[in-house]
C-alpha cells in the first residue's frame, strides 16, 4: 500500500499586537533580472555580425534560386511552345507532301497519258516501243 508523506511541522511565531515590528531598514534594494520584452533594435545588438552576414547570405540564395527557378520554368515553356509550333509545321509539310504525291501518282497513270497525247494529235508508234524486262 501507499504510504503517506510525513509532512514537516511548521511552528509560525504570531507577532503579538502590542510590539512593534522591528524591520530591517539597512537591507539593500537588490534588482531582480527581469527579463522585460526588447524592441527589435535591442534584439539585434545581441545578435553578431558573424551571424547579420550569414543571414543576409542565406536570403540572398532563397531570393536567387526562386529567381533562377523561375528564369528556368520560363525557358521550358518557351522551349515547348517552340517545339510545338515546330512540330505543327512538319505535320503540314508532310501533308503538304503526300497530297503532291498523291497528285503525281493521278497524273502518271499511263491512261491519262496516252488520252493526254491522243488530244494533242500523238500516235502510237509500236516499232519505238520496247519492252524490258
Amino acid at each position: 500500500m501507499a504510504e503517506l508523506k510525513k509532512m514537516e511541522d511548521f511552528q509560525y511565531d504570531i507577532p503579538v499586537m502590542d510590539e512593534p515590528v522591528i524591520g530591517p531598514d539597512n537591507e539593500p534594494k537588490v534588482q531582480r533580472n527581469v527579463d522585460l520584452p526588447q524592441s527589435p533594435k535591442r534584439k539585434l545588438r545581441n545578435i553578431s555580425l558573424l551571424e547579420k552576414a550569414i543571414g543576409f547570405l542565406l536570403l540572398v540564395a532563397i531570393i536567387g534560386i526562386a529567381i533562377l527557378t523561375i528564369q528556368v520554368r520560363t525557358s521550358i515553356t518557351q522551349m515547348t511552345n517552340q517545339i510545338t509550333e515546330t512540330q505543327a509545321t512538319i505535320q503540314e509539310k508532310e501533308e503538304s507532301a503526300l497530297k503532291l504525291e498523291q497528285q503525281k501518282n493521278e497524273l502518271s497513270k499511263a491512261d491519262r497519258i496516252k488520252e493526254v497525247a491522243k488530244n494533242k494529235g500523238l500516235s502510237d508508234n509500236i516499232e519505238n516501243i520496247k519492252k524490258v524486262k
